[in-house]
């Protein structure tokens, strides 16, 4: 469930861009200036209508230009001219109810033979539909008639809708365009009708519709900063069941929602659609009661926070402190349901624009007689826009019991800061269409950044060290790095120099490339942390709203004395850990005078066991090395033991000491996770682990400490609810022991 934010705190969750963000709510519509006659102009998309998409290149869609009568029309007829970008679906013209159920047709392209007809000239191809009772067949000689050919439509006639007249001319279409493209759509209704005390009027509705791109459907972010809030788009939350405090909405009216409110064209912001309060969805409908509202829809609350994405939250009881959702009963005309313009964005960049939308009526429908066969009716389709033009539509939005997350990715232009986003109604209302809205979100998609060696790494002082990053990212922008160290631990970075761009190449469905930096150890690199940043220019490189520096943080851990030793007939030893194994070399003096060479082994520095014997290989001395099969736990010290020819003894290296701290630490975390955090540890010392969360900034969110035994134990962390779905990092420390793990919150 929501809670109360602090604006400070709602300005902190935010992507890597850190827009900012102001709301208006609106529906605008075709409509007549006359008021006895409605018009809405839509399209669905028919190849991605299960799940939504954008719109590709040899997509089909049926556009649906929607008329309602409420006085009587005569010489009714529909045209369109096919824009470019488009070619028509054969025979593919007919009459829907605003359901898309058929009523009358198909009607072939060929003229005389019935009501509809495609025309081609010189290119341009046009299409006419007749409609209403007495219409003609279309052929060549009524086709470009103005004042003929259509039919009369009384208030009343099928296909019946409250006692009037609405229906739907339909067609469909194939995407002709190519990629980045923007497409136009357009058509117009001709009619006759007389005013009251007017004489007769010939009138048209012209349709312009505002553009739709054509782009890849590319799904969803995988990886994704922290989704950006602000208060309107999750609604805030209270106890009263009708928020107070309304949205911007000049195009709907807003209404507290009760037993036959919001009706068509209203809109209410509540955190329960009971219209009496009720919280029990189990209710029959048309019960008699004000249990729900027209005694049909859902009982529900809102969807922020809830345990299921899915299921949502439940209703709340009166007085009750729950979250709010934007609840909409679509007018006949569609339009915006939401608009929001984003400043503050990153050029170049991916972006997740999504909402969670439910159907809250499955029993809203009206057949062609007006009459209710108990169906959901006309189901919600959004489309969402950027700067006007769509770019994606939801498709169909089934009547389930479910919430549905549906959203698209967009890139930012190369010098792009700014643009203006659009839930738009792509569904005309009435008998059904009535659904709600939560938790709008925009979330910068970014890659994975997998750092190699991890954690911590040990390194001989005056010795020459590497690392390496692995940068995979769904998208192949991120190819600007930079270097960076800490010297405090982590609270503020410095680039190391050592800056360039990457080439990704696509492996397994992701695009990757790796990145490394070499130096030779100081004294000073002792506890220095290094990590890698990315980002999509050169410029955002510097801008920390604009880059990603969520690689894990190495941790450099020079050995100054137990790294290289000097002993009699030993030039140099040393030591470093390959993976969990301890790989040890060494270069000897002449060997004239040896028999064999002891590599040992102790836990402790003191109690030394023989692990394997070398023979000398080198007369005058020479290089050797050997790699220890045991996995090292912790730490453990080796040094060698040179016997003797003869009876002349032997002599001793000094140790060397060895640590991994990675394995006496190993924690597993249920990823994702929702309201809790699932942590199955396995440790082989006592203490208190240090738990902390991190957002992508490297701000701490979250801290505990939990007490830990050897052995195993899970530790389960409570309280995550009220964190916004995105990627996180989770830090472990125990007894200096360090672990750092990227995890993704859902709802």
């Amino acid at each position: 469930m929501k809670t109360n934010i602090p604006i400070a705190v709602l300005q902190g969750l935010r992507a890597f861009s850190r827009p900012s963000l102001c709301l208006i709510f609106f529906l605008a519509a075709f409509a007549s200036a006359n008021a006895q006659f409605t018009f809405s102009y839509t399209y669905q998309n028919i190849t991605r209508n299960n799940g939504g998409g954008t719109l590709e290149k040899g997509d089909i869609i049926e556009i649906r230009a929607l008329m309602k009568v409420d006085q009587k029309a005569t010489n009714v007829y529909y045209r369109d001219t096919i824009k470019q970008g488009f070619s028509l679906v054969p025979n593919s013209m007919k009459i829907v109810t605003n359901e898309g159920l058929l009523f009358r047709g198909p009607y072939t392209d060929g003229g005389g033979d019935d009501l509809g007809m495609a025309k081609s000239w010189s290119g341009t191809k046009a299409l006419r539909v007749n409609v209403g009772k007495g219409a003609s067949n279309v052929d060549f000689m009524n086709f470009d008639g103005a004042l003929m050919g259509g039919g009369t439509i009384d208030p009343g006639d099928k296909p019946k809708f409250y006692g009037r007249t609405l229906f739907v001319v339909a067609y469909r279409l194939e995407v002709t365009a190519d990629f980045g493209d923007t497409v136009y759509l357009g058509g117009k209704f001709y009619y006759t009708y007389k005013p009251k005390n007017s004489p007769t009027l010939n009138a048209t509705e012209a349709f312009s519709y505002g553009g739709i791109k054509i782009i890849k459907n590319d799904g969803l972010c995988q990886n994704y900063a922290s989704a950006s809030f602000t208060a309107e788009s999750s609604f805030g939350s209270g106890t009263l069941q009708n928020r107070v405090l309304g949205a911007n909405a000049p195009g709907y009216i807003k209404a507290n929602l009760g037993p036959n409110h919001p009706v068509d064209g209203e809109y209410s912001i509540a955190n329960n659609i009971s219209g009496n309060g009720s919280t029990d969805n189990s209710v029959p409908i048309r019960d008699g009661t004000s249990n729900r509202v027209f005694q049909v829809w859902d009982i529900v609350g809102d969807h922020t926070g809830a345990a299921d994405p899915e299921i949502g939250n439940p209703a709340v009881a009166p007085g009750t402190n729950g979250g709010y959702m934007l609840v909409v009963n679509s007018a006949y005309p569609t339009g915006e349901a939401y608009k929001d313009s984003i400043y503050g964005l990153c050029p170049n960049t991916y972006y997740e624009f999504s909402a969670w939308i439910r159907n809250i009526c499955g029993y809203c429908a009206l057949d062609s007689n007006g009459n209710s066969p108990n169906t959901p009716g006309v189901l919600p389709n959004l489309a969402f826009t950027v700067n006007g033009i769509d770019y994606y539509t939801t498709g169909e939005i089934e009547w389930n019991g479910k919430w549905m997350k549906r959203g698209f990715i967009y890139k930012t232009g190369p010098a792009e800061t700014s643009f203006e986003i659009t839930i738009k109604n792509n569904a005309p209302g009435g008998g059904g269409n009535d659904w709600v809205l939560d938790d709008i979100s925009l979330a910068t998609c970014y890659p994975n950044l997998i750092m190699n060696p991890s954690d911590v790494a040990n390194v001989c002082l005056g010795s020459k060290f590497y690392l390496s990053d692995t940068i995979r990212s769904y998208f192949d922008n991120y190819i600007y790095y930079c270097w960076e160290k800490s010297t405090d631990g982590g609270a503020t970075w410095v680039s190391t120099g050592n800056c360039g761009v990457g080439t990704p190449v696509l492996k397994n469905g992701l695009w990757e490339y790796v990145v490394d930096t070499a130096f030779t150890s100081q004294i000073t690199d002792n506890n220095t942390y290094y990590r890698v940043k990315v980002a999509t220019t050169a410029a955002n490189l510097g801008q920390d709203e604009c880059s990603s520096g969520n690689s894990q943080q190495v941790k450099l851990e020079v050995q100054e004395k137990d790294c290289i030793v000097q002993a009699e007939d030993i030039k140099s030893f040393t030591g470093r850990l390959e993976g969990v194994n301890a790989q040890l070399s060494w270069t000897t003096f002449a060997e004239d005078n040896l028999r064999e060479i002891e590599i040992q082994k102790s836990a402790d520095g003191m109690n030394f066991r023989t692990i394997s014997t070398v023979l000398p290989r080198h007369i005058n001395g020479g290089d050797y090395h050997f790699t220890d099969n045991e996995e090292l736990i912790n730490s453990a010290f080796y040094r060698l033991r040179l016997i003797k020819k003869g009876n002349n003894g032997f002599v001793v290296s000094e140790a060397i000491s060895l640590r991994n701290y990675t394995p006496t630490l190993n924690l597993k975390v249920v990823n994702p996770f929702r309201s809790e955090i699932r942590i199955d540890l396995a440790t082989s010392v006592e203490g208190i682990a240090e738990l902390a969360l991190i957002d992508n900034y490297g701000r701490v969110l979250k801290r505990t400490d939990r007490e830990i035994k050897r052995g195993n134990k899970t530790i389960v962390w409570e309280g995550m609810s009220d964190l916004p779905q995105g990627i996180y990092i989770l830090s472990a420390q125990i007894n200096g022991m360090k672990f750092r793990q990227k995890i993704m919150k859902n709802f």
